[in-house]
């Protein structure tokens, strides 16, 4: 897999890299061999010693994300990588190097260093989820909300759903396996949803109980809005910055802005579940910011929700983060409000 040229840097892996990522291996080594068709992060390097690369596993595809901002410089330390890994990873079938930022978009995506096709499916909490790790710059299932899909299977039966910026919609995947009565998926991309309309057919959702509604945020709760529709659980996982005719969306600046814009849409006693993951946004400044929509007693915060300790290594090292996510365990940071209405509305 190594070629002469690479052997300088290779041995730069050695001495600077590889023990810190078998001791992450080792960490999460249960959970890769519990199930063939897990996903998770094997290796953060924000908070385990080495920013410059993340590792995920994806079934048995290894995605390794390189934060490297030199053209080309990701491809030796990868394949050290992928020497390592496939000697503690068995039947490793595929080894995927996404350069997040290349200037070639089809290397930000991923470049096949191993193997010939990636892994297509995943399994998480008994249920399974369509993937095209090759889809975007990251792997089109966001391994850092496992916990918030495990909340939506534990308390959505009964519930009607809405999933705004839904992506590839494994949020509202879980709330469906999680017996919701209804779930509508939204995203400004017709193609990420494609991905959920899979995910439903694998899991034999019946196609009366979802409606996917491709199209921009502001738009789209408009129109919900304007047709009284009302929502028990209202889920807000928008991107860090995104600029359209109909509005702005800035998690580090004004993100509850969103949840202002969806309240109308939440019935009495119903929950907003917010997710911001702005690395330069502390815990705390994004509590001050919903504690401002708290005053009223119409919202309430009522929990929070941790990111899996396998995602960052259970240590979190703030050293190379820009911002103290405390009091939540990492930089994503994931609410669950509590909504009331002065109408009482419900239905």
């Amino acid at each position: 897999m190594l070629n002469e040229n690479h052997m300088d840097q290779v041995t730069s892996y050695n001495l600077s890299f590889s023990q810190l990522f078998h001791k992450a291996f080792l960490k999460r080594e249960k959970h890769i061999f519990e199930n063939g068709k897990n996903a998770l992060r094997i290796f953060n390097g924000f908070t385990e010693g080495f920013p410059e690369i993340s590792i995920d596993l994806y079934g048995r595809t290894l995605v390794i994300h390189s934060f490297n901002k030199t053209e080309g410089n990701a491809y030796p330390l990868s394949t050290a990588i992928g020497e390592d890994a496939a000697n503690w990873i068995p039947d490793l079938k595929c080894i995927l190097l996404k350069e997040r930022f290349s200037k070639n978009p089809k290397k930000q995506q991923g470049t096949i260093l191993f193997g010939n096709q990636p892994d297509v499916e995943i399994a998480e909490w008994d249920t399974r989820y369509k993937i095209n790790l090759q889809l975007n710059r990251d792997c089109s299932f966001y391994l850092d909300s496992s916990l918030l899909r495990k909340w939506l299977l534990e308390n959505a039966a009964g519930k009607r759903v809405f999933n705004t910026f839904a992506y590839t919609g494994s949020l509202g995947m879980a709330a469906l396996a999680g017996n919701a009565k209804f779930v509508i998926q939204t995203d400004l991309n017709p193609h990420f949803l494609q991905i959920f309309s899979e995910t439903a057919k694998i899991n034999q959702i019946d196609p009366k109980r979802y409606r996917i509604i491709p199209g921009n945020f502001f738009r789209v709760a408009s129109d919900l809005r304007q047709n009284n529709n009302l929502f028990d659980t209202v889920i807000i996982d928008p991107p860090f910055f995104s600029k359209t005719d109909d509005g702005i969306v800035d998690q580090l600046q004004n993100g509850i802005k969103l949840i202002n814009k969806i309240r109308p849409l939440v019935a009495e006693g119903g929950n907003i579940i917010t997710i911001n993951n702005a690395l330069f946004l502390s815990g705390k400044e994004y509590l001050a910011q919903l504690e401002k929509i708290c005053t009223d007693s119409f919202v309430q915060i009522k929990d929070f929700l941790p990111v899996p300790t396998s995602f960052f290594g259970g240590e979190f090292n703030q050293e190379h983060m820009p911002a103290d996510p405390a009091p939540f365990n990492h930089s994503t940071k994931i609410v669950i409000l509590e909504v009331h209405r002065k109408d009482g509305r419900y239905e």
